[in-house]
């Protein structure tokens, strides 16, 4: 009878860190859907940056182009 209370002893720890577990890999797999959402914003803000500055960078040409020819008048 003992082998019996020592086995559902055990069986008990070993499901308690099976749960331990599970709700560990559940916590880790919402930050990384987090993670991923956080990853996909910053994807977007930096392509929307990047045609900023190609905007700028375009503008700005133009501008120093105009006062090259003033300047060389």
């Amino acid at each position: 009878m003992a082998d019996v209370v020592q086995a559902t002893r055990r069986l008990e720890e070993a499901v308690t860190r099976l749960e331990t577990v599970c709700s560990t890999l559940a916590g880790a797999d919402g930050d990384r859907r987090r993670l991923a959402a956080l990853l996909a914003a910053a994807r977007a803000d930096y392509e929307a940056l990047a045609a900023a500055a190609g905007t700028v960078a375009t503008r700005l040409d133009g501008t120093i182009a105009r006062l090259n020819s003033l300047v060389e008048e």
